[in-house]
């Protein structure tokens, strides 16, 4: 592999938590190629990490535009993110939402609890 170019080598698609990835530690110093983890990389992130972006999700596949809000990612697939008017209906299915996934407008935080049923609870200040 040393006689390769990083531009020469084969493309992964998809990552689990022990791949590993090369780094450039300290690159305004002293730099030094070393290795991190994709969960040692990953796993720095701050729970409470806010991203403005407007979100596309298709499978395990997330596209960024603009206007929506992340607010807590808590696992690969559970998003809190805001909604800009309350569903039609209380069947996760027909919403188009993933069991566990979480959303809120300035009223009420939503919450898919199974495939058929979206349970909310009101907001109120404290």
């Amino acid at each position: 592999m040393a006689d390769k170019k990083v531009s020469q080598l084969t493309e992964l698609t998809s990552t689990a938590a022990p791949d590993q990835l090369l780094i450039v530690d300290d690159p305004n110093g002293t730099p030094t190629s070393k290795r991190i983890t994709v969960k040692s990389l990953f796993g720095a992130v701050p729970a409470n990490t806010a991203i403005s972006a407007n979100l596309t999700v298709s499978g395990n596949k997330a596209t960024f535009a603009s206007n929506v809000v992340v607010t807590k990612v808590t696992t690969v697939n559970t998003f809190v993110t805001t909604l800009g008017s309350t569903p039609s209906t209380n069947n996760a299915t027909t919403e188009s939402l993933s069991v566990g996934q979480m959303y809120f407008t300035n009223t009420h935080l939503y919450i898919a609890v199974n495939a058929t049923t979206i349970k909310r609870v009101a907001l109120s200040t404290f």
